[in-house]
């Protein structure tokens, strides 16, 4: 498995409304994903890290690094409302998980609008790459092959996550134009952890032990997929009496 913690380096995220002064959305996602590594490393799974300290990978060569030896990518985030835009923010609160797909609800757009800006940081070149017609071509590939298995790996995140979170479970959300998500080969999610606009989410968040509970329930999901995965790799290679 590949863990990517969102943002990073000159892009901090959000801003993190609620959480303490000098944390952003890259602070917390950089923790949790330490803390991830570390669990999965316990359980025996093989992980690769996007990043490991404050640096900023390319938005575009993230999803790329889970390569035909990896089962799945999973990019952490920190979801936030705009104070201007909801006058209720602070009482929205809750954990969602985004894949590749076509079915475009409103939340999902606003998230990958927001996690969009973090293109900014990139390269025109690479800007165009995103959103041009190859991105479409790319996403179309990937989500025909691999929709069903994100969407479960997603399905995992949620039901792990439940017992443990505060917040509302969101449940499994999809949208088309994720860049982070669109180069990628592989079965990916995007974990939106929780919002940084709710008092009671972003105290969770950047907890010592609302970040090694968010860990252990995200590793088990992953263990639960690769486990399932591994399952029907095997039924389809040889057959159930083998």
């Amino acid at each position: 498995a590949t863990v990517d913690a969102g943002h990073g380096g000159a892009d901090p995220g959000n801003p993190g409304r609620f959480f303490p002064p000098g944390v952003t959305e890259k602070t917390v996602t950089l923790q949790v994903a330490l803390l991830l590594q570390e669990e999965l490393v316990r359980r025996g799974i093989t992980v690769r890290m996007t990043r490991t300290t404050d640096v900023r990978p390319n938005l575009l060569l993230r999803a790329p690094t889970c390569d035909a030896s990896c089962d799945l990518f999973v990019s952490l985030h920190v979801d936030a409302l705009d104070p201007r835009k909801r006058r209720d923010y602070r009482s929205v609160d809750g954990f969602t998980t985004l894949i590749i797909g076509e079915e475009n609800s409103a939340d999902a757009a606003r998230v990958a609008r927001t996690e969009n800006e973090a293109l900014r940081f990139e390269s025109e070149q690479d800007q165009d790459l995103a959103g041009g017609p190859l991105a479409y071509i790319l996403r179309d590939l990937q989500m025909n092959e691999y929709l069903r298995e994100s969407a479960r790996a997603g399905a995992l995140m949620q039901a792990n996550l439940e017992p443990v979170h505060p917040g509302t479970n969101r449940g499994v959300q999809q949208r088309n134009d994720l860049a982070v998500l669109n180069t990628g080969r592989r079965p990916a999610v995007l974990v939106e952890m929780g919002y940084s606009s709710s008092p009671s989410d972003a105290k969770y968040m950047t907890s010592k032990d609302g970040q090694r509970k968010i860990a252990r329930a995200l590793a088990d999901a992953i263990v639960d997929y690769l486990l399932e995965f591994e399952w029907k790799s095997g039924v389809r290679a040889g057959g159930p009496g083998r």
